[in-house]
């Protein structure tokens, strides 16, 4: 017999809400105290399917940065139903990193979980393991609420303590391209420790432009007048909630911060010269009463 305790989750409906309490119920014969989270398949609801096809058209464009930082937002929000449209329209030729629109992909289906059945929906386990799961039928009790599972876009399961190391590429995770997404979402009672360490370059040779995850406290050459740009260190690392989320320092140590609700991503601060960037900070992530939506991608 599976013996089920309650714990608080948090639910993305398909009209784009979203529910927080206390649940209790199983999935694929785990019980809510192993889930990590569930991503359905489910098929897209009409508000969805004008999400997807809008979100999709801005990221070819990729005219805009603010407005493809959202559309991806959006787009991995949603979630398994992304997948199947999204390779429709990748092309041979043009697909290739470090594009936004060629890494959506492993942000919602990681490529230890891909399989031939897109039906099917994602649950990752605290364990590790990543299983393949049909819609649940029936309903589930969220607080007082009772909700369709067929009205559920995706869960997570509130997390005492998460622990991730992560790496922040300079090229693939530049200010001027996208944000590591951790996974990790905060809420208002959440907290985030990081320590980051590597060394990086902006202009390959030139020794002036390479730094560590605190970035460069001088103009890196005598053509530049400040070591800041956006308000930052060059080559600092740094962090955001959310697409829309105020840029803020990590550095190589961030302790015990409660920096406001959303997902937390991070990236190397750089102007729109990215293109000659080397190297890699490796991060160790630590947040507190938060939920673990993915791996870092």
């Amino acid at each position: 017999m599976l013996l089920l305790a309650a714990a608080t989750i948090l639910i993305r409906l398909t009209d784009g809400t979203t529910v927080e309490g206390p649940a209790t119920f199983s999935l694929g014969g785990n019980g809510v105290a192993r889930i990590l989270s569930f991503h359905s398949a489910a098929p897209a609801s009409a508000t969805e399917a004008t999400q997807i096809k809008d979100g999709l058209a801005i990221l070819q464009a990729d005219k805009d940065r603010a407005g493809r930082d959202a559309a991806v937002e959006q787009l991995v929000a949603i979630g398994v139903p992304v997948l199947t449209p999204l390779l429709d329209i990748y092309k041979d030729t043009d697909q290739h990193e470090p594009r936004p629109l060629y890494r959506l992909f492993e942000r919602i289906m990681p490529s230890g979980a891909d399989g031939f059945d897109r039906s099917l929906g994602l649950l990752r386990l605290q364990n590790g393991q990543m299983l393949r799961l049909a819609t649940p039928t029936g309903s589930l009790k969220v607080g007082p609420r009772e909700i369709p599972w067929a009205n559920v876009r995706a869960l997570a399961v509130k997390q005492k303590r998460i622990v991730k190391r992560v790496v922040a590429h300079s090229l693939r995770h530049s200010t001027q391209i996208e944000y590591l997404d951790s996974g990790i979402e905060l809420r208002a009672d959440s907290r985030l420790s990081a320590t980051a360490s590597g060394f990086t370059r902006l202009s390959w040779k030139d020794d002036g432009w390479a730094t560590d995850p605190n970035g460069l406290t001088k103009p890196g050459s005598p053509a530049y007048k400040t070591n800041l740009v956006d308000g930052h260190p060059f080559g600092a690392l740094v962090g955001r909630m959310d697409a829309k989320g105020a840029t803020f320092a990590v550095g190589k140590s961030y302790v015990d911060k409660a920096p406001g609700a959303g997902r937390l991503g991070l990236a190397i601060n750089d102007n729109k010269h990215w293109q000659n960037n080397l190297g890699t900070y490796a991060v160790q992530l630590t947040a507190t009463a938060a939920y673990d939506w993915g791996e870092a991608q």
